[in-house]
């Protein structure tokens, strides 16, 4: 099996007599272990009449077992043992996946692999789950990416199972003539078969003990060997389906152009990357590329390419521009741009070698430098590449290209010719023909005409100024990983000087030839009022739209960069390989202070900044709710229509003031961490330090913290059909005592709240309870969001399970405390699984100012030391009827105006 230079785990791939792929692995360096078991089957086989099936499947598995009859026992025993676990259902797959305590790894095996083998699938508990798939649903309802897919699907081949509507509701699900479990099992025995499972195990156990157990429970699933997957007949698209214009209405403002080509299954592909490579050519960013054209003409924001639906008789090969208000006038003349780079391609076959051993190289060294990502995340991915790869390249195929084939590169692009195209535009202007079933998506489908599709066939000559990719001067040189000179435990302080600090580790622990650099700098004229503060986040995105095509090239040799704004100013952070990525900082630190940035593309984002704004309302009632906690605790955190507001008013000169005044007086801290020694580190900090060499001192500003003095509910109508509560109590200290003790209470009551509430109750698809630290203080925040129940009913459910809780939290004994401490404990003591999680949490330290770096260690120590007479008693205290706490409650308004302000009461 093809792996990566620096991976250490050991692999082995088997398969069952009864058909199951399994690839076991060990991993001696982690504290968790995780499986994750793929199935070939999906919404695509969700029977005509019963649409959304292989969706309620999914979520019935959890809910018991032969052996496990307990509904939500699986979740309970992970969630309990300091784990994880999830699943989702796609068009043609299903997978399933958690990750726990290696000690508990063979147990929840054990409980696992009943899913597969004899689920309950109890009608008691399909009535309720019924409920929980139909609020799902209508969580989703106003969702663009839902209401886009919908009208996608009502214009394809209606007897392609894309067609088929995917989630499910109560309608379609309901009970008939027979109950619904029964055809849920008659799914679970034709489509959960062996051989059209995969199933990846990682611990650092034995490879031979990982063998040994998934014999013992996984040989049980039903399977036969010789049984193929039924291919699909039907096209993705008819002659007539083609050649369309289809104008989607968002129910956010958005406007796009999607440039749509329709392909066949390109999984045989995957080894030379044909079509990502053709994606790479029409996505470039860099001078003469269709993004730089465009966007100079004021026409485009955005431009990616080779997304789209594919599955195992089709592929969409998508390219998607991010239109301005101009440009949504010049739509057709964008789609002859399109066309003239695509001849720019053609036409240029004999340079192509050249840059495909570019891209190739690239992958090889990102493979080479891989690093672990979470494990749950990792095994999960890699069930479903063993659904698509050969076994050699089950880790490598995402990472693959063997070579420049211009047979299979002319092949695909011959796919993309105007005849073969589909035109989405998506747009508030729309003059609906129709509505999608629903979602009731207003949109209008238009033949594109002859003549215009023939005038594009007749493009042969690209225009002047465009240009293919040049070659990379980020990877001109050397790759080279450093010896380890003086191993370091934590960061260390090479410079403090008044207004500068710079903090730098070699790493020594992962081994890549990559590194991260962040650089903070806080001003006063980040936070002086809204408007600032509106001003300095408009400043980063101005920033990075300035500075794309330059940069472009270091992206693609596998740098990345960003300035984020955070509470008090901005963050530059690079991340990637070492070799190149102290000159891109150089760079890119000049330009902070000397970039051009026009005016036009100021009013081009300032316009789309107020709009994300102002839509903000139309989120989530549970994710408004949190914005606006957000917002009452952090000051310097405004809520998203506060600065659209203060936005609103302010013209280019003002934004040029603010950038003047922002650069003329910081606090700086920086640090470097990874594949390079303290003379790099020296020699790079001197010039950082010149950059800054201008700028007045002052003091790092303290981060202000609202304190909850008194119980308060704030209450408001927002324009959702859902009614929502979040319910947040502060530590009312900054001790870890009290962080661990919010830590414990949070893991003891989460997995308890969600069954009772959202399983058991059925108050709607969104519940849960979560440890919600803001700027350090400690937090627990209590959330449900209904399509049922008004706020009001959701409070006293939630009060009622708390009262209840408190009543029978002495039930809780000495042993089961004891697992539930270990089981928070491999939580806090999980290790960093790569470089980029090491350094943040590094660089969240030093933000912190915890400079002995141990906060993980005090946590544990406080951990151990906390008693369950402790905790009940904090319990107690906590959930005191009179203890501070903000209680936010939302209804649903039925007219769009403008939200209502905000009603708030001291009870």
């Amino acid at each position: 099996m093809n792996i990566s230079r620096n991976d250490n785990r050991a692999y082995r791939a088997i398969t069952l007599d009864n058909g199951l792929k399994v690839l076991l692995v060990q991993d001696k360096d982690s504290t968790k272990a995780a499986a994750s078991m793929a199935v070939n089957a999906g919404h695509f086989d969700d029977p005509l009449d019963r649409q959304g099936l292989a969706h309620f499947l999914e979520h019935m598995l959890f809910l018991g077992t032969d052996q496990y009859p307990d509904s939500g026992s699986f979740n309970n025993f992970v969630s309990q043992a300091g784990g994880n676990t999830n699943a989702w259902t796609g068009t043609e797959h299903t997978c399933y996946f958690f990750d726990i305590n290696n000690q508990e790894f063979e147990e929840a095996l054990a409980q696992f692999s009943r899913f597969f083998i004899a689920p309950l699938l109890n009608p008691a508990e399909t009535e309720k789950e019924r409920n929980a798939i139909e609020a799902e649903f209508k969580l989703k309802i106003k969702d663009d990416g839902r209401r886009i897919y919908q009208a996608h699907k009502e214009t394809v081949n209606p007897a392609h199972p894309f067609a088929k509507f995917s989630v499910g509701n109560l309608q379609t699900l309901a009970d008939r003539e027979r109950c619904i479990s029964d055809e849920l099992r008659d799914f679970f025995n034709n489509h959960y078969q062996a051989q059209w499972m995969t199933l990846v195990i990682c611990a650092n156990e034995e490879l031979d003990t990982l063998q040994s157990w998934t014999q013992t429970y996984f040989t049980a699933i039903n399977g036969n060997k010789k049984l193929k997957k039924p291919e699909i007949s039907e096209p993705l698209y008819r002659k007539q389906d083609l050649g369309k214009v289809l104008h989607i209405e968002p129910h956010k403002h958005m406007q796009k152009l999607i440039v749509s080509f329709a392909m066949p299954n390109i999984d045989d592909f995957y080894r030379h990357k044909t079509v990502s490579f053709i994606a790479h050519l029409l996505g470039y960013e860099g001078a003469g590329s269709l993004y730089s054209i465009l966007k100079e003409q004021g026409w485009i924001n955005a431009l990616s390419a080779g997304g789209g639906i594919n599955g195992s008789n089709f592929k969409d090969f998508n390219i998607s521009l991010a239109l301005t208000d101009e440009g949504i006038e010049y739509f057709e003349d964008i789609i002859e741009m399109v066309f003239e780079y695509i001849c720019l391609i053609n036409n240029n076959t004999e340079k192509l070698p050249r840059l495909y051993q570019d891209k190739k190289n690239l992958l090889q060294i990102a493979f080479d430098n891989q690093e672990k990502s979470r494990l749950i995340d990792w095994v999960s991915n890699l069930s479903i590449n063993m659904q698509h790869y050969d076994e050699a390249n089950y880790v490598q195929g995402d990472y693959l290209m063997e070579g420049f084939k211009k047979a299979t590169h002319e092949m695909a692009m011959q796919w993309l010719t105007p005849h073969n195209m589909r035109i989405v535009l998506i747009h508030p202007d729309v003059e609906p023909e129709h509505k999608t079933a629903w979602y009731n998506t207003p949109y209008k489908v238009e033949q594109v005409s002859q003549s215009w599709l023939d005038a594009l066939s007749d493009i042969n000559k690209p225009l002047a100024e465009m240009l293919l990719p040049t070659a990379n001067p980020y990877l001109t040189k050397e790759v080279i990983l450093y010896d380890v000179k003086k191993p370091q435990t934590k960061p260390e302080l090479l410079v403090k000087e008044p207004g500068f600090d710079f903090w730098f580790k070699q790493d020594n622990t992962f081994r890549v030839a990559k590194g991260h650099f962040y650089l903070a700098m806080d001003s006063d004229f980040a936070v002086k009022d809204v408007k600032h503060m509106a001003l300095t986040r408009l400043f980063t995105d101005l920033f990075m739209d300035s500075v794309g095509e330059q940069f472009y090239p270091a992206e693609l040799a596998g740098l990345s960069y960003h300035l984020t704004s955070h509470q008090g100013g901005l963050t530059l952070h690079t991340a990637g390989l070492s070799s190149s990525q102290l000159e891109l900082v150089d760079q890119l630190i000049d330009a902070l202070f000397n970039v051009e940035i026009c005016a036009k593309r100021f009013a081009e984002y300032k316009k789309q900044l107020v709009r994300h704004w102002r839509n903000s309302n139309q989120n989530k009632p549970v994710s408004e709710l949190f914005s606006i906690l957000g917002a009452k605790i952090m000051p310097w955190n405004p809520r998203p229509s506060e600065l659209a507001s203060a936005l609103k008013n302010t013209c280019f000169q003002q934004f040029n003031e603010f950038r003047t005044d922002f650069f003329k007086a910081l606090h700086v801290e920086s640090f470097l961490h990874g594949n390079w020694q303290q003379n790099d580190a020296i020699a790079f900090q001197k010039k950082v330090a010149d950059h800054l060499r201008h700028a007045t001192i002052i003091e790092d500003l303290r981060r202000p913290l609202f304190e909850i003095q008194k119980v308060t509910r704030y209450e408001l109508e927002l324009p959702c059909s859902d009614h929502a509560m979040v319910i947040y109590y502060q530590a009312q200290t900054d001790s870890v005592t009290e962080k661990v003790k919010m830590m414990a209470l949070n893991h003891l009551i989460n997995q308890d709240y969600f069954n009772e509430l959202r399983t058991t109750q059925q108050l709607g698809y969104l519940v849960g309870a979560g440890y919600a630290p803001f700027n350090t203080r400690a937090g627990m925040a209590f959330y449900i969001q209904s399509p049922k129940f008004d706020a009001k009913t959701l409070l006293r459910r939630h009060n009622s399970f708390i009262n209840n809780y408190l009543e029978n939290i002495d039930a809780l004994d000495e042993k089961n405390w004891q697992q539930q401490k270990h089981g928070l404990s491999t939580h806090i003591a999980e290790k960093d699984k790569n470089l980029r999680l090491r350094s943040q949490r590094l660089w969240l330290a030093i933000g912190n100012r915890d400079h002995e770096f141990h906060m993980q260690q005090r946590l544990l120590e406080a951990l151990n030391a906390l008693t369950l007479k402790d905790l009940k008693a904090y319990a107690l205290r906590l959930f005191n009827e009179d203890r501070p706490r903000y209680e936010l409650l939302s209804s649903a308004k039925v007219n769009k105006s403008q939200n209502m302000p905000l009603c708030s009461q001291s009870l």
